[in-house]
């Protein structure tokens, strides 16, 4: 098999697509590329990312990290959204810091600020 190339897209199954598109277009502000009754498209910054309607997989099953410039700006601003924190800001042996909130199907997404 030959070298393959960036992630170009991910799929993520969701139970209610209006509060997902709400979340992830309102809360996280990223810019909706295309959508219709059962999906839509996201542009991250680099992969799309992809929700659908359906039968999502267990919480524990997805992590997305998402890369900020600030993260305390960032975990207050989730909590001003009223979203879930997961985990609270810590700096990582790496030296970067990181924490989590949840989406509203329980996902992990990692909020990370490298150093």
């Amino acid at each position: 098999m030959s070298a393959i190339g960036p992630i170009e897209l991910i799929r993520l199954r969701v139970r209610d697509l209006e509060a997902a598109k709400t979340f992830y277009g309102n809360t996280l502000k990223l810019s909706l590329v295309a959508a219709d009754t059962q999906m839509a498209i996201f542009d991250t910054g680099q992969a799309k990312l992809v929700l659908e309607q359906g039968t999502p997989a267990p919480s524990s099953a997805i992590e997305l990290g998402f890369t900020v410039a600030s993260l305390e700006a960032a975990v207050a601003a989730a909590i001003a959204a009223e979203v879930k924190i997961l985990a609270a800001p810590a700096t990582e042996a790496w030296g970067g810091r990181v924490a989590a909130i949840a989406d509203p199907d329980g996902n992990r997404l990692s909020l990370i600020q490298y150093p």
